[in-house]
């Protein structure tokens, strides 16, 4: 890791190996911290343990909240994009947190009040009637390149369980192009807790 992590620090480029085991070894490290397999309210942790790393580093990150980064009215969660591009790669979803989901696919229903939908299923639920492939790999990487086709997974699994709507209504999928665009202007405060940090390997300035 300390080849990969000096290589950043000098805007060296890295390949794809490189990125995948700088990106095996932020999930690694913040599964290990957070110390939690259904990672249940630990979004914000899990963001600023990740942002605060990428910080260290100089590697452009853009903290987003889904309320604000795909719509209101929608399970609120918090993930960050890594953008590796000034190091010749590509940006990517990081988002350990995202398996809370899984566990609380068979608890979320849909309910209506007044013909007015007020809860849903979970995000994991919608993600995997999308493309169970993809989330399957996504929930085991914690982690998956930004482009069109994941982007319209991630950003539609939330997008689904929007509340204050009519009965009748159909909720229509949104564009990954749209989904992509919104993430990368993502610029929220990273959330501090009483926990380690990811560690890295050499002295920064």
């Amino acid at each position: 890791m300390k080849n990969i992590e000096l290589k950043i620090i000098n805007k060296e480029k890295l390949n794809d190996d490189e990125i995948i085991k700088l990106l095996d070894y932020i999930v690694s490290n913040v599964r290990k911290i957070v110390n939690d397999e259904t990672f249940t309210n630990k979004c914000d942790l899990t963001q600023g343990l990740i942002g605060r790393y990428l910080n260290t580093l100089n590697i452009k990150n853009n903290p987003c909240i889904t309320n604000k980064s795909i719509s209101d009215n929608i399970i609120g969660h918090s993930f960050i994009i890594a953008d590796f591009s000034e190091y010749g790669n590509k940006k990517y979803i990081i988002d350990p947190s995202y398996i809370q989901f899984l566990y609380s696919n068979d608890k979320d229903n849909d309910i209506y009040i007044n013909d007015l939908r007020v809860k849903s299923k979970s995000p994991f639920y919608y993600a995997h009637k999308i493309n169970k492939d993809i989330t399957n790999e996504f929930l085991k990487n914690g982690y998956m390149e930004l482009n069109e086709e994941n982007a319209f997974l991630y950003g539609n699994s939330f997008y689904k369980t929007k509340t204050g709507i009519p009965s009748s209504y159909e909720i229509p999928l949104i564009s990954g192009k749209v989904y992509m665009n919104s993430f990368i202007k993502g610029n929220e405060i990273l959330r501090k807790y009483d926990y380690k940090e990811i560690e890295t390997s050499i002295k920064t300035k």
